[in-house]
């Protein structure tokens, strides 16, 4: 599970686990589509370029954006 984001420029470069791993978003984009990460699923930004999303269940504390910075 994610715990906490880093973001660079603007945007979400690492994710945190709740384990301490830390990876960058593209290996994140990828443990998602292999069901690897439970609580993100993947998207696309009107670049045509693959986003890190968590699921949009209504409740704004456990979004990406509003999770702890590291």
């Amino acid at each position: 599970m994610i715990q906490s984001v880093h973001y660079e420029n603007g945007s979400i470069e690492a994710v945190q686990f709740q384990n301490g791993q830390v990876v960058d978003v593209q290996t994140a984009i990828e443990m998602t589509e292999a069901d690897l990460i439970e609580d993100a699923n993947t998207g696309v930004n009107r670049k045509g370029e693959k986003t890190l999303r968590s699921y949009p269940d209504g409740d704004p504390s456990n979004n990406l954006s509003n999770l702890p910075r590291f």
